[in-house]
């Protein structure tokens, strides 16, 4: 949800907002279908739209409406002049070209998940459905391990601020949806340093998440590596995979502090998958 905390806005805007929010929701919508989503008369939802097309923001296909290509480069130029995508980015894919699986990086926005980079190795599994997933909210924190990471880091009242706005939905059995419990976990959290997220968000996958922290100990991103259950157990999940994140992240923290990140444009993003041997991913997966 949006940040309400200043009262002054401007009516228009704020309805065209919630229509292009209403339209990531879904591949495509005719205008009585987002007059009903938004509560706008079809006039007024038409008005809208005549004006996003004309900037390239919306298209129209037939009668159905769908986000626009012009969104991309806007886009494209927060997560490429942010710091955190910079400073982390080099680090995550060299991750996941060690160890074949998935890399993520994630920061919290209006009390949500947004993924903002994930690299993916040669053995990752469920590329497609995370490509696909993070493009449609809501991404709640409290079901991964990236997410409980950051809120483990938070005070208190920002917590309750943010579960008492979007509660704990259930992802799968294991989600956290009890307070006490989710409070209890991130206080494991905060005492070791990492996250764990045993098939709380898909069944099947594992995580283990890390928070990134300024100089002042305050939480700006976090980041997870995720596997299958079978090739992330034992010691692995525990304490070997905990270690290399951590290790991770305290380097992330360092390029943040002292500016030591290639400068956008600098590196060239492929998109395509990366592949290399990995130190600890060639153990025995029924590891106990």
């Amino acid at each position: 949800m949006p940040d309400r905390s200043d009262s002054r806005r401007i009516g228009a805007v704020q309805r065209t907002c919630e229509i292009l929010q209403a339209m990531r929701t879904r591949d495509g919508f005719s205008v009585s279908e987002l007059s009903d989503h938004v509560g706008l008369s079809v006039g007024a939802v038409h008005t809208h739209l005549a004006t996003l097309r004309e900037y390239g923001l919306v298209v129209k296909e037939g009668t159905t409406y769908r986000l626009g290509p012009q969104l991309v480069p806007f886009g494209e130029f927060v997560k490429h002049h942010t710091p955190l995508y910079q400073a982390a980015r080099p680090e995550l894919d060299d991750l996941a070209n060690e160890t074949g699986e998935c890399a993520h990086l994630l920061v919290e926005n209006n009390g949500l998940s947004v993924f903002i980079y994930e690299a993916f190795g040669d053995n990752a599994v469920g590329t497609s459905y995370h490509v696909r997933s993070r493009t449609i909210p809501p991404h709640y924190l409290h079901n991964h391990a990236a997410g409980k990471a950051l809120l483990a880091h938070y005070p208190s009242e920002r917590v309750d601020e943010i579960i008492a706005e979007h509660g704990l939905e259930p992802a799968t059995e294991e989600t956290i949806t009890d307070r006490e419990t989710l409070r209890s976990a991130l206080e494991t959290v905060r005492e070791r340093g990492y996250a764990l997220n045993d098939e709380e968000e898909i069944r099947g996958i594992r995580a283990v998440g890390a928070p990134i922290l300024d100089e002042d100990d305050a939480p700006v991103g976090a980041i997870s590596f995720s596997a299958p259950r079978s090739r992330l157990q034992g010691d692995r999940f525990t304490r070997t995979v905990p270690e290399r994140l951590l290790s991770v992240a305290n380097v992330i923290e360092v390029n943040l502090q002292t500016g030591d990140y290639p400068a956008p444009g600098d590196r060239s993003e492929s998109g395509e998958r990366v592949s290399g041997a990995d130190p600890f991913r060639n153990g025995d997966p029924t590891e106990k």
